[in-house]
């Protein structure tokens, strides 16, 4: 009776929902309100129960080329004829995801909500595409324009390629310099900061037509093994904290009008009179704390739940059956499919889920595909993509985000640089893990704009002969750069770098004390151990989730000679010394 008598005022609430409207209801992107109104109500009376469940669960494709009989595609045009509601697609370049995407909206009884992870724009997941640097890199600038526009170049390329909605923005608020979970995939430490970049994010999506999502509630960035499973996570904080900082971030993205927000598997006890539940099960966050004190009324969906330790956990199909009764709307990438809707099917029969809740998950879920125009039009136009996805101006604006974001931490005497310096300058690129691509490629470039510059690079596996003849070489040198591909261990620590590494560093500072300027690709923290270097430069790249890395080799090689200036501002607190808003005002490098 009390999930019954939950769902019937959450189903009031939702009415309150729908106050969403006012962000799109000028925007020819979407249908008016009142027509996704009259048609998720028409659709949802037809469907039986079987369907309304298949359409609260998503699953995950590979984007990429595919064969008709493979047995992949044939699973996932299965899924679609038995009516799930949404595929999150993967990898693959623009004109394969566009045939991909429309060969499965062919098969399925209802359109299907086609999305995607967007936080690095679309290039993050489609090769092709346009990829931006991290969301820190848009804080280190703090410009709302930027992000606006950033925001419709992955509204229109996804749009052009079938897909509807990105799980973006990410809203984890990092404070604790020790921890930096989610590193530059966090726009820093700043939350009224993080909350004038999050709305131009959101506004930017939903005025290009596309559905935005914040995550991972209740917080990521400062998150710790929990210790009873280290597989899961936890957050320390008290209730207070919480309040004035992760909870306020996704506050400010929900004042914003956000339409989903994605919870993660992470534990708060001091929000959940000591529960040992994390979000994705647990009630008094997903519902108490989330909807009733922060008030957000949209679509409630679940990050992936096929991982091993919560299936160990909650079971593979249980998991989706707490996630509903938790207050959740949407289940994310369950194990298996097909099981978890005879789940959760049963579960509604047996009285553990209200039909109510499933009625009111679906009616929000259908009320956003017609605003979306998809019972119209449900496909996307593969004859367009080529101009719409990956175009030079979006390109452009990517290298002006990486260009505008750089940042000058530190000059003791190095800078601006004596002319024909780089005639006879070394680089040193560090890189934490065996095999990475960035070092050879920051190679070529330096190569190509300075030809007689040396390169080496200090690998795991390097021999000390080689710690010499990298020694002898930066002792030779006018200038030394340090090329830095050293990223946090995720949940320890935040400056990895080894110790010959270090003593290697060192000893050139030592030779060279004015003669040294590192560049950091992606990981401010580093500047905590490599405090005897005398020049500190950032960028917000790490690769892969967390933001374009290569686009920061030409924003460096522009600072070097002097073409453009590092104003960015440090948007995250790294130490006592380096702070939010941290940075020089280099006129110039004046390098020749």
């Amino acid at each position: 009776m009390k999930y019954w008598a939950s769902t019937l005022v959450l189903w009031f609430i939702s009415l309150c929902f729908f106050n969403v409207r006012e962000f799109c209801e000028s925007n020819q992107a979407f249908a008016p309100p009142e027509e996704g109104e009259k048609w998720a109500d028409e659709t949802l009376s037809k469907l039986p129960l079987e369907k309304k469940v298949a359409q609260l669960v998503f699953i995950d494709i590979a984007g990429a080329y595919i064969a008709e009989r493979d047995p992949r595609l044939q699973e996932w045009l299965r899924l679609a004829r038995e009516g799930v509601g949404g595929i999150v697609t993967y990898g693959g370049t623009p004109r394969d995801v566009a045939a991909l995407l429309n060969r499965l909206q062919k098969e399925a009884p209802l359109p299907l909500l086609m999305a995607a992870d967007f936080e690095g724009g679309p290039g993050q997941q489609v090769t092709g595409a346009t990829e931006v640097p991290a969301n820190m890199a848009f804080a280190a600038i703090g410009s709302e324009d930027l992000v606006y526009r950033a925001a419709q170049v992955g509204a229109r390329e996804g749009r052009a390629m079938g897909i509807h909605l990105t799980y973006s923005p990410v809203v984890d608020l990092t404070t604790r310099p020790e921890s930096p979970a989610e590193s530059v995939r966090s726009f820093g430490s700043d939350v009224n900061l993080l909350g004038r970049l999050v709305k131009a994010y959101i506004r930017g999506y939903m005025d290009g037509g596309m559905l935005a999502t914040a995550k991972h509630y209740p917080g990521r960035g400062n998150v710790e093994p929990w210790p009873a499973q280290p597989l899961f996570t936890m957050i320390k904080k008290s209730a207070p904290q919480m309040e004035s900082e992760d909870l306020a971030a996704f506050k400010k993205a929900i004042e914003a009008g956000v339409p989903l927000v994605m919870t993660e598997h992470i534990v708060v006890p001091s929000l959940t009179d000591g529960s040992d539940l994390p979000a994705s099960v647990e009630r008094k966050l997903a519902t108490d704390w989330l909807r009733e004190r922060l008030g957000f009324q949209g679509i409630l969906t679940t990050d992936d739940l096929w991982y091993e330790h919560v299936i160990n956990r909650f079971g593979p199909v249980e998991v989706g059956v707490k996630a509903l009764q938790a207050g959740h709307d949407l289940l994310l990438k369950p194990r298996d499919a097909s099981a978890m809707i005879r789940g959760i099917v049963e579960a509604v029969r047996a009285g553990q889920v209200s039909e109510a809740h499933i009625n009111q998950a679906v009616r929000k879920l259908l009320y956003w595909k017609a605003r979306l125009r998809l019972p119209a039009n449900r496909y996307a136009d593969e004859s367009k993509v080529s101009t719409a996805v990956g175009t030079q101006e979006h390109w452009n604006l990517a290298q002006e985000v990486a260009d505008r974001s750089l940042t000058l931490l530190k000059n003791d005497g190095v800078l601006p640089l004596s002319p024909g310096v780089m005639k006879n300058a070394v680089n040193i690129s560090i890189q934490k893990l065996e095999s990475d691509p960035s070092p050879p490629m920051l190679s070529a470039k330096l190569k190509a704009a300075f030809p007689s510059i040396r390169d080496f690079t200090l690998r795991p596996d390097l021999e000390p002969a080689g710690y010499n003849r990298v020694l002898e070489a930066a002792k030779a040198a006018d200038l030394v750069i340090l090329s830095l591909f050293v990223q946090r261990d995720r949940l320890g620590d935040a400056t990895p770098l080894r110790v010959s590494d270090l003593s290697l560093i060192n000893r050139i500072v030592e030779a060279k004390p004015k003669r040294v300027v590192a560049m950091s690709y992606g990981n401010p923290h580093l500047i905590r151990k490599l405090n005897t270097v005398p020049a500190f430069v950032v960028g917000y790249g790490e690769r892969g989730w967390f933001g374009n890395q290569p686009i920061y080799f030409d924003s460096f090689i522009k600072w070097v000679k002097g073409e453009i200036k590092a104003e960015g501002r440090l948007p995250v607190n790294v130490s006592d010394e380096y702070r939010v808003g941290s940075g020089i005002r280099q006129e110039t490098t004046r390098a020749q």
